[in-house]
């Protein structure tokens, strides 16, 4: 294979993040996952540390964490008393942050497999690798979160 890009619950949760915690937090959360990883815990898929911006998968990371903040933003506008969020409301902006994911993801991927490591490819390749095979599970993560997520969201102890 050109490139063995893990399959991992990191959407899902990055989603459920943005749900539950909303903006803020949700991107204060995210960002303290990307910092830990940097700073060389291995919360990554492969492992931590400054080196890893180099990983041609880094840039799904900052989607996701983009994305989090931005089904946190959708959140706390379409509920902001935290009591009643509905899943038909928050999935269009589930999908809306996966393409933000894969957009970021994509180009990154693209950027550091020809620049980087060497690999001569072309950018539908990198959608060939980077995409398609990942488009199922994570359309089922953006459903399965607008379901799970508004539940999550009326907890108490997460309102805070």
């Amino acid at each position: 294979p050109i490139l063995a890009i893990p399959f991992t619950f990191q959407f899902i949760i990055s989603l459920l993040t943005g749900i539950v915690l909303g903006a803020r937090r949700a991107l204060l959360a995210q960002g303290l996952y990307l910092m830990m990883g940097l700073i060389g815990l291995p919360v990554f898929a492969k492992g931590g540390g400054l080196a890893y911006v180099l990983e041609p998968t880094f840039g799904y990371l900052i989607g996701m964490a983009l994305g989090a903040g931005l089904v946190g933003l959708a959140a706390d506008r379409l509920d902001p008393q935290r009591t009643g969020l509905k899943p038909w409301a928050i999935a269009p902006f589930n999908f809306l942050s996966l393409t933000l994911v894969y957009a970021i993801g994509v180009a990154y991927l693209f950027g550091v497999m020809n620049l980087y490591v060497g690999k001569d490819m072309t950018f539908f390749k990198t959608i060939q690798v980077g995409m398609i095979p990942f488009l199922v599970n994570d359309s089922i993560y953006c459903v399965f979160a607008a379901l799970l997520g508004p539940r999550l969201r009326r907890i108490p102890s997460l309102r805070s």
